[in-house]
């Protein structure tokens, strides 16, 4: 049977039904980082206050309520369903109110882009992604009756969840053609990808790592010369390492890329350099001392990694395009916010 949670199908939770563009991706996932509401409309009808524009781009205006169907359903899973009256959240309400305003911008001046491109998505492409998306909902439910009773529990209909489900679907195209348009000219020659590859040697060599971590110098000294004169280094770890997360496990951590940011600096430097097989002088931490061990030292070559890097090159050249020509095109369109609605 269908579960709930999984669903996601509350009332006004249509950002949650599809894919979201990888460039608007950082956006759509920061919204749900969240912040406050002051508001000074009491006196305001729900249908006033909802209408209230917070932002006008061109000719396009975004109102309170089109910010707050895609804050509001994420406050309300935070925050309950009396929020408003949350004080203690007020200020990480607001913020996550702010950052759903700018999302919806940046979807206004997509939609004027699509329209001047003449890419705006036709009724028959969003109607067939719409049910093909309809279909799939009903196959993961195990068929339309399991799917009803989702919509049923979740508080919807049909009906409601369609229109929510189009409006959504046909922004993602028109985010999918004009970013498409954008990303046309996009390369990534071999020379770029040649000088990634040398600028970040860390990020492509890694080993398997095992320490044994004790508070006192003297004892990992003890420790470091039984396991140089051949004692098994994960039975000294279990026996004698105060590292509770690593000590079952003989001390392993895994493997480790040199770049790793998990562990402190010390450590990370007497990693990089020991050699196969080599276990290090105790190593100092704010957690005591390390006995490091490094093994299957492993260097990815650049041949293997050429895809990777290409994309990852090809992935930043599309943000910072995406970036510099979404502040170009609210300057051309005179973009204008007011947070102070919010």
């Amino acid at each position: 049977m269908y579960n709930r949670k999984e669903l996601n199908l509350t009332r006004n939770e249509g950002k949650s039904l599809i894919k979201i563009n990888k460039i608007l991706a950082a956006g759509a996932l920061s919204i749900f980082a969240f912040s406050a509401v002051g508001c000074n409309m009491i006196s305001k009808t729900p249908e006033a206050i909802a209408n209230t524009v917070v932002a006008k781009v061109g000719n396009l205006k975004v109102t309170k309520g089109e910010v707050e169907e895609v804050a509001g359903p994420v406050l309300e899973q935070y925050y309950g369903e009396d929020y408003e009256s949350n004080t203690e959240a007020a200020e990480a309400i607001k913020n996550l109110r702010t950052q759903a305003l700018n999302l919806l911008v940046e979807q206004k001046l997509l939609e004027i882009k699509a329209n001047e491109l003449n890419i705006l998505p036709t009724d028959e492409e969003i109607n067939t992604e719409v049910n093909e998306y309809l279909e799939s909902m009903k196959e993961t439910y195990g068929g339309e009756e399991g799917f009803n009773s989702a919509l049923e529990e979740a508080g919807l209909t049909l009906d409601e969840y369609k229109e929510n489900l189009t409006k959504n679907i046909r922004m993602q195209l028109i985010s999918d053609k004009v970013t498409e348009d954008m990303f046309k000219d996009i390369t990534v020659t071999d020379e770029e990808i040649k000088t990634y590859y040398n600028e970040n040697t860390n990020s492509f060599k890694s080993a398997t790592v095992s320490h044994i971590l004790v508070s006192d110098e003297a004892k990992a000294k003890e420790l470091r010369e039984k396991a140089l004169k051949g004692e098994d280094f994960a039975e000294l770890a279990k026996e004698n390492s105060e590292d509770t997360g690593t000590k079952e496990k003989g001390g392993s951590l895994g493997t480790v890329t040199y770049d790793s940011t998990q562990y402190v600096t010390e450590f990370m430097t007497a990693v990089k350099a020991l050699k196969e097989g080599e276990i290090s002088e105790p190593v100092k931490s704010t957690y005591g001392y390390h006995i490091i061990k490094a093994e299957n030292i492993k260097v990815d070559s650049l041949e293997d990694k050429k895809e990777e890097i290409k994309t990852t090159l090809e992935n930043k050249k599309k943000n910072e395009l995406y970036t510099n020509k979404m502040e170009e095109w609210k300057e051309e369109y005179k973009v204008k916010t007011y947070e102070a609605r919010l």
